[in-house]
């Protein structure tokens, strides 16, 4: 009984992994708006890509932008004037932010996360979060192939 429980389990494991990766989106309006938004500086340390930059909202008020290519790497947004922080990002473990990017008129910020899930195969998420309304508004599986070339270090 346990050596099929197992076997369903693995089976059940591999087809996900198999399937899910099949299911990458290659087009749509969330590739789209992280195209064509604008980038935020990337702050090169000699261990990963970080990122501490203020962004302003349409209504005035700024946000600071926080986040880390490592391990357990996520993005967090702080509202300047309240202190609250949100993650707006978190794609799990083995995979991490890559790439972050702010449509300023929208208020969206894009986050690009790329790594190997569960350690076993390669994953790229993006991730649109509203910043004025404080939500996830998209969360997608998208083919390497489609994106950009990620932002360049600060000078």
């Amino acid at each position: 009984m346990l050596l099929k429980l197992k076997t369903v389990g693995f089976l059940a494991m591999t087809w996900c992994i198999v399937g899910c990766h099949f299911r990458a989106a290659s087009h749509g309006p969330i590739i789209e708006g992280y195209k064509a938004a604008a980038c935020i500086p990337v702050l090169q340390t000699p261990d990963s890509r970080s990122w501490e930059t203020p962004v302003t909202l349409s209504n005035g008020s700024k946000v600071m932008i926080f986040g880390s290519e490592t391990p357990g790497g996520r993005v967090i947004a702080q509202y300047v004037t309240t202190g609250r922080q949100v993650e707006v990002a978190n794609a799990g473990d083995y995979v991490y932010p890559a790439d972050v990017r702010y449509d300023a008129p929208g208020n969206l910020l894009f986050v690009k996360a790329s790594g190997l899930a569960l350690g076993i195969t390669h994953e790229t998420w993006l991730f649109k979060y509203d910043l004025g309304r404080h939500r996830l508004v998209e969360r997608r599986r998208v083919a390497d192939s489609a994106m950009p070339t990620e932002c360049s270090e600060s000078p």
